[in-house]
């Protein structure tokens, strides 16, 4: 499935709990990723913060029992660990209710962090992280010193964010991932008037001179944007339990299989597949069967078609 399972990978931002009311579930977009890529056997390091509560003992011990590198998950006292509270509608879409200020706004940099940095290919990183100035001077700071490849996976929570912010972390990228309400908004932000998907991401490789921008359609599939090409998948019929996490595992599959194996069409086939799968189970990160994500693939009529740029 992957031909280059040594890229190193680095998950930027935040951990915490998920609370859905009946129960708590350890989550965050980027521990989300990194549990993903972890699954398919890549190294993959947290660089984030949790409070000295019990909260944040629990989640150090997963992250530790996930075997994913911890070093870089420091403990902030005067904060609590994270909690984001969750409801979801009739059909799963999940609203996010996101406490502030919390541990992971105090990521700071340790010379261990610069060290996993100098030694990482990819750095995935996200935009709510970036909601306080401690976080993402640490985040600009990571982002200027590396020279591995930059992920930047658009995760837009009103009232977190601000433009301004968005175009700092959008220059710095290699790699963008939206879904099509974030490519919208942020398209409309800095100046299209545009309502087409393709026309907004020519517009954003355009001024960002990005080389790979990923759009998300949820049930519609996804577009991928990749060396001037145009990718398409147009997703798989499921039955929607909840959306939580599947966006995470789609970037998180994505990345891993385009940077392994080079196919672009392939890449977004397996993290459609992946995501649909997600997006059919409880909660953000259940198991995946490569062996079943096979099967699916190759019994599905995938609407897929490429076209030049």
């Amino acid at each position: 499935m992957f031909k280059n399972k040594n890229l190193k990978f680095i998950s930027f931002g935040e951990v915490l709990f998920d609370d859905f009311g009946k129960d708590k579930k350890i989550g965050g977009a980027p521990l989300n990723i990194a549990l993903r890529i972890k699954s398919f056997g890549f190294p993959v390091a947290m660089i984030s913060a949790v409070g000295a509560d019990e909260s944040g003992k629990e989640i150090l011990e997963f992250i530790q029992q996930k075997e994913i590198h911890m070093a870089s998950v420091s403990i902030v006292p005067e904060y609590q660990t994270g909690l984001v509270k969750v409801s979801l509608d009739e059909e799963g879409v999940a609203d996010y209710e996101i406490g502030h200020p919390v541990a992971w706004d105090a990521i700071s940099l340790s010379d261990n962090t610069k060290k996993i940095v100098n030694n990482a290919d990819v750095i995935i990183y996200g935009s709510l992280a970036s909601r306080d100035e401690v976080s993402k001077d640490s985040l600009l700071q990571i982002l200027k010193k590396s020279n591995g490849m930059k992920a930047f996976d658009v995760n837009l929570r009103p009232p977190h964010y601000n433009v301004e912010t968005l175009k700092e972390l959008i220059q710095q990228a290699d790699f963008i991932k939206f879904n099509e309400e974030e490519l919208l908004e942020i398209s409309g932000l800095l100046g299209s008037n545009d309502i087409l998907i393709e026309k907004n991401i020519k517009f954003i490789h355009k001024i960002t001179n990005v080389q790979t921008i990923c759009v998300t359609r949820g049930g519609a599939g996804a577009v991928l944007f990749h060396n001037n090409q145009l990718y398409y998948n147009g997703g798989h019929k499921i039955q929607v339990v909840d959306t939580v996490g599947a966006g995470d595992s789609f970037l998180g599959s994505l990345l891993c299989h385009l940077l392994s194996n080079g196919n672009p069409q392939n890449a977004l086939d397996f993290a459609c597949t992946v995501g649909g799968i997600v997006a059919s189970s409880a909660g953000a990160n259940p198991n995946i069967d490569l062996g079943e994500t096979e099967a699916i693939l190759n019994r599905s009529k995938i609407f897929a078609t490429k076209s030049s740029f």
